[in-house]
């Protein structure tokens, strides 16, 4: 900090001040002259509560006890600085041949307490107390001139600061930065030319070793952009810098950055690690390439390798300030990338509730889904990878764009590969308030088995089909998730078979031990559609064609519950001209890991009462007709003896009036005729 140099440059002229005067001025007169001194260089009350103790041999120099740099007028109390001893000693040698050389600086157990206030105003800001603006190139080239000319004549071995306490106080952010037990040590041995640091502290309770080292350190406090090599190593990680940098701020070079724990270094900004999920880094962030830093504070990143957990990416990205996370946006290519984590993880791990084993199941997990990482910053990112886990799918040949706001991430599928067929749609991960998901798929000619398997934890169906799915769930682990899903979806399937039972043996053979291991129930096509309340998936429309008949079905899965009651309908075939068949329900039931398949009797003899009682109706009907038929036949008789008329079964009312009144007609004239005649 530039602060810190020109303070130590300030205490070395006045070192000097006192060492000149040191044969002919008391001591008491010696501090009172450093105190004044200093006071003029900072505009700070100076204490100097010990004694200055000069030296001659083997250097001139001199010894301050007990030193106190006070704050300025608006802070009511406390000091900048207070330190046990300062001690100074330059070359004799050096100093005949009109240079300075420090044989020993020593800044012993100081205490340094900076404060930025809520207007700006910083109590490290040696000027005339305005508001501290950010750092410029301007005013890094006007800050550190007083220092300029010192730096091209002074030269040493060593500068230190030893068993430091230093705190930082933002009072308008509230940020409370302490580190402890600081060591530093500066080194500088051509004057103006590369200089060197190294560092140790404690800070906010984590370890952290600094080392840096700038060809030019006077340019660079100037406002040039210098050479600089830096590395930072912390408990659980280290970053390193190879490149130029600036003090406006400024960087353009190699970084490379790991960190098994990012915990350490985020104590040292005083914020809280996130809990990153599993395949986002959650065991080891690693960054190399070419980094650039902004002089408005953003960073870009090319030609970066970034390893999140077990995943190797390439990555061009740009790191943005925002108001309340920084924004990340760029083009990431990888082979593999694991975000099952995001979802919940992958199902075959979640549950056995798909096994065809016959093992019992525990349900969906309850395990708290933990989305804070989805918060640590926004994102807008185009992603091609080889694979993809989602946990909820499988995806191979990858092109998405993915999207991160507010803790809202939405997965956008532009090209995809999905269990040896194609996939489109979006996937949407949403933290606010608790944890969402909705899908909103469509997959094309995929292998079913596989595609079942991760999306319901079904791994009972064989084949090849697409399927539409649009369901959304609420709940902040799997089984909450599982037991909220509201959706529809579509499937047709080509040629395939339902493991676990044959259904045509059962029919044919009357008997339900066609099942297990081994056991299969081929078709040639199924078509279904389905809706989704609250965890439970409802449908009434399954056609299963096959060689030896075809199947009908209804019934409710309850996913969140993982058990099946369904009612399938199979026409089993006799001969092989179709003649013959036989239809017997078979009711499906149970945990999906253990299913029962039995003839639905009750269902049979709901329907064989069905029948008979149509067929009672039916017959009713018919009587009724025939009764009707006869008493309509009777009155048509009747009217037509009466009226003389022939009336007809169907004629209607209109016909039988207009026959009567052309019957009357004739009649009528029939009379006059006679009546003339």
């Amino acid at each position: 900090m530039r602060w810190v140099i020109r303070t130590v440059f300030a205490l070395v002229v006045l070192g000097l001040i006192a060492m000149g005067s040191l044969l002919a001025i008391p001591t008491e007169r010696i501090a009172a002259l450093v105190t004044d001194r200093l006071e003029q260089a900072t505009d700070r009350r100076v204490v100097v509560t010990g004694r200055i103790r000069p030296t001659l041999i083997p250097y001139l120099g001199a010894r301050v006890e007990g030193l106190e740099i006070g704050n300025p007028d608006w802070l009511d109390e406390g000091n900048l600085l207070s330190a046990e001893s300062v001690t100074v000693g330059v070359s004799w040698s050096a100093l005949l041949s009109g240079e300075i050389r420090l044989e020993e600086a020593m800044l012993d157990a100081p205490e340094i307490t900076l404060i930025r206030a809520a207007d700006g105003r910083a109590n490290w800001d040696f000027g005339d107390g305005r508001v501290a603006e950010p750092a410029s190139t301007d005013s890094a080239s006007e800050e550190p001139s007083s220092g300029g000319g010192l730096l091209s004549t002074l030269g040493f071995d060593a500068a230190e600061i030893r068993n430091a306490n230093l705190r930082y106080l933002d009072q308008a952010s509230g940020q409370d930065l302490r580190a402890e037990d600081l060591d530093l040590t500066l080194r500088l041995p051509e004057a103006g030319g590369r200089g060197s640091l190294e560092a140790s502290s404690v800070v906010n309770g984590s370890e952290i070793a600094l080392q840096a080292s700038v060809d030019g350190i006077a340019a660079l406090l100037e406002g040039e952009v210098r050479p600089l090599t830096l590395s930072l190593e912390w408990d659980g990680g280290g970053a390193a810098f190879d490149g130029r940098a600036g003090l406006s701020p400024a960087m353009d070079g190699q970084l490379s950055f790991e960190a098994q724990d990012l915990g350490p270094l985020l104590a040292v900004i005083g914020q809280p690690a996130p809990d990153l999920p599993q395949g986002l880094g959650r065991d080891r962030i690693a960054v190399a390439g070419d980094v650039t830093l902004a002089s408005e504070g953003s960073m870009h990143l090319r030609q970066g390798r970034l390893t999140l957990d077990d995943h190797v990416l390439t990555a061009n990205l740009d790191l943005l300030s925002g108001e309340d996370r920084p924004s990340l946006r760029g083009a990431v290519q990888g082979e593999e990338w694991d975000l099952s984590a995001l979802t919940g993880g992958a199902q075959g791990e979640q549950t056995e509730g798909g096994s065809s084993d016959g093992s019992t199941t525990g349900g969906w997990p309850r395990d708290p889904i933990d989305v804070s990482g989805l918060f640590a910053l926004d994102a807008e990112i185009t992603l091609a990878l080889a694979r993809l886990d989602l946990g909820l799918a499988n995806l191979d040949g990858v092109d998405l764009l993915a999207r991160l706001d507010q803790g809202r991430l939405v997965l956008e599928f532009r090209r995809v590969g999905a269990y040896d067929g194609a996939m489109s749609g979006t996937v949407v991960v949403n933290g606010r308030g608790g944890l969402s998901t909705r899908a909103d798929l469509a997959f094309r000619d995929v292998s079913l088995r596989p595609l079942m398997e991760e999306l319901a934890g079904y791994d009972r169906l064989e084949g090849r089909g697409d399927l539409a799915i649009n369901v959304l769930g609420v709940g902040n682990d799997v089984a909450s998730l599982m037991q909220s899903l509201e959706g529809t979806g579509q499937v047709q399937f080509g040629q395939g078979a339902i493991l676990g039972f044959d259904l045509a043996g059962m029919i044919r053979n009357f008997d339900p031990s066609f099942q297990g291991e081994g056991q299969r129930t081929v078709f040639d096509s199924l078509n279904a559609s389905f809706a989704i309340t609250s965890g439970v998936l409802q449908n009434d429309d399954l056609v299963l064609a096959a060689p030896w008949g075809q199947v009908t079905g209804a019934g409710e899965a309850d996913i969140g519950a993982q058990t099946l009651n369904y009612r399938v309908i199979p026409g089993v075939m006799q001969g092989a001209d179709g003649s013959g068949g036989i239809s017997v329900p078979i009711l499906i039931t149970g945990p999906w890991a253990d299913l029962s398949f039995r003839p639905d009797l009750a269902f049979i003899a709901e329907q064989e009462l069905a029948e008979e009682r149509e067929r009672l109706e039916a017959e009713a009907r018919a009587r009724l007709a025939e009764e009707q038929e006869r008493l309509e036949q009777s009155i048509r008789d009747q009217a037509s003896d009466a009226l003389g008329l022939d009336i007809q079964e169907g004629q209607s009312q209109e016909e039988v009036e207009d026959a009567l009144e052309q019957r009357l007609r004739e009649q009528a004239e029939e009379q006059l005729r006679r009546l003339f005649d």
